[in-house]
């Protein structure tokens, strides 16, 4: 008997090999991803690079975002990245309701690439959220996704970059919808964190940095503070959606 759940699952991963292999050859400049213009930039890791080519890149938290972004919701980003999600969420509600936060200064330039690409300009803002205003160690890996408030590889490169307190922040932007990607910040980032009017959360849980016991820290919080883990819409226990209890 033909089990459909696991063909879709081996047709996904055969179209995904196959535009690798086209864009391979092809070499775009330009990849689009949910209707998302990302720059290839060059000197990118493989493993970025493949997963740009093949539309995997930051999928189950643009699903999860398309899927509870409202017209009316104001957005909180901590981890831009490359823009893709502050990019996405921008043209679906408008620059004014979206503020994104990244502390990697190497990635402002692709960042403002993809927003000129996109025709958005949401509120960019280079600096880390801390529970102080000041300065604070941050850690530069060669996979940008890999850098860190945390030094939990060897190779990483240490620097100083701005911060700002996240609670006068959330005060100041008053978001209803948290998109949280800190690579292994989030369990610091709850010890501390006032969650102010937020209804939505979107965050990746990176348990393989934190460990188990900083993991369930971080679900216990979130619970005390009045939100409900929706498993339906969350994605291999690092994805997750939380919703506060109406």
């Amino acid at each position: 008997m033909i089990n459909i759940s696991q063909l879709r699952i081996k047709t996904g991963r055969f179209l995904e090999r196959t535009k690798i292999t086209y864009y391979d050859w092809k070499k775009p400049q330009i990849v689009k991803i949910h209707g998302i213009a990302i720059p290839v930039i060059d000197n990118l890791p493989r493993e970025l690079q493949e997963a740009l080519y093949a539309g995997t890149y930051e999928k189950y938290e643009l699903k999860i975002v398309e899927s509870q972004l409202q017209p009316s919701d104001i957005v909180m980003e901590l981890g831009t990245g490359i823009g893709l999600v502050s990019s996405f969420c921008a043209k679906s509600i408008g620059n004014e309701r979206v503020f994104t936060y990244e502390a990697n200064p190497v990635l402002e330039s692709v960042i403002r690439k993809t927003y000129a690409l996109n025709n958005v300009s949401p509120n960019l803002e280079m600096c880390m959220l801390g529970e102080t205003a000041g300065e604070q160690t941050f850690y530069i890996a060669k996979g940008f996704w890999e850098s860190s408030v945390i030094q939990h590889q060897t190779g990483l490169k240490p620097i100083n970059v701005p911060v700002k307190s996240f609670n006068e922040e959330v005060k100041k932007v008053n978001p209803s919808f948290l998109i949280l990607d800190i690579e292994g910040g989030e369990y610091e980032f709850f010890t501390y964190a006032n969650l102010h009017n937020i209804q939505k959360i979107a965050m990746e849980l990176h348990k393989r940095i934190i460990g188990s016991e900083k993991a369930k820290f971080v679900k216990s919080k979130l619970i005390a503070s009045g939100f409900q883990l929706n498993e339906k819409i969350s994605f291999r226990g690092r994805e997750l959606f939380w919703q506060k209890h109406q």
